[in-house]
């Protein structure tokens, strides 16, 4: 099975190597890669250069946004297995796609998903999710799925439309899971660690939920749903299903708690950042010399 991965980028120079690389060593031996750029300001087009004879296609030209970088990308894309990546976030480790595919083929599901950490601008793990099992009860009213940590296959993404609603700048993947839902589309949880999602002060997730993602997700409640809920609503929906509980003195405590093991155990072990793998693997050498 072959595998697309789409990196839209924009103004992400001091991530975007980190992210590249997490791809570019994955151990799958059938892997394509494209990079679109939306003609970047920052050191970002420099570093792609240098990485340009191992990436598949790349694309550096003004676009629309994320969503329209994204969709440029998909009408490139050839694999059986389809995936994005943003430029600030990174696989957890070089067996992410080869993990994914071995889900693919044991349980024939049309979407595959793993579990995600968070870290910081600086890479140190912050926080993580719990294994939960997939539940379409909750994924209609709170996105639970993380977005990095996502690969679907080429049926259910045609059936869907093959393409990514330029509608939203914030919510486009909740979308698009409401599309493959529309198809009976069959989601898988995997339990292993998928990715690894970087929050902090200027990313569009912190910066933006308030004015954008949240009167998106209404928008998606409403034309998928029928109605929406309120906030207070599907904050205890995801709550449920991630933490098992919606007291929310509960859940403060228990973030509190892996923030504090976290820091603990960085400080004390003197671990280094968790992207760094990154910068200790082997590009597969199936990319070495365009052998595409």
């Amino acid at each position: 099975m072959k595998v697309s991965i789409i990196t839209p980028s924009y103004n992400q120079g001091k991530f975007i190597e980190k992210t590249l690389l997490s791809v570019l060593c994955q151990n799958y031996p059938d892997i394509e890669y494209i990079v679109v750029d939306g003609n970047s300001s920052d050191e970002t087009i420099k570093i792609l250069e240098y990485y340009r004879d191992f990436i598949d296609h790349l694309i550096i030209e003004p676009d629309r946004g994320q969503s329209d970088a994204l969709n440029k990308g998909f009408r490139l894309a050839t694999g059986d297995v389809l995936a994005y990546l943003n430029s600030d976030d990174v696989y957890a480790d070089e067996n992410v796609v080869s993990t994914a595919i071995k889900h693919f083929q044991e349980t024939k599901a049309d979407v595959v998903y793993g579990c995600r950490k968070f870290i910081s601008e600086d890479g140190y793990q912050t926080n993580f999710h719990p294994y939960r099992e997939y539940s379409k009860e909750y994924l209609v009213w709170t996105d639970y799925i993380p977005q990095e940590c996502v690969f679907w296959g080429r049926d259910i993404f045609r059936k869907a439309g093959e393409w990514i609603n330029e509608e939203f700048d914030f919510a486009m993947d909740y979308e698009l899971w409401f599309r493959f839902l529309e198809h009976d589309a069959r989601f898988y949880a995997a339990p292993e660690t998928f990715g690894f999602f970087r929050y902090y002060p200027d990313q569009k997730t912190k910066s933006r939920w308030e004015t954008v993602g949240l009167p998106e997700i209404a928008k998606l409640h409403q034309r998928y749903n029928g109605s929406t809920i309120p906030q207070d609503k599907m904050y205890a929906y995801f709550a449920e299903y991630t933490f098992g509980s919606s007291n929310q003195a509960l859940i403060s405590s228990l973030y509190e708690s892996w923030r504090n093991y976290a820091e603990f155990e960085s400080r004390t072990f003197e671990r280094l950042p968790i992207d760094n793998w990154v910068y200790y693997c082997q590009i597969n050498p199936r990319r070495l010399g365009k052998q595409f």
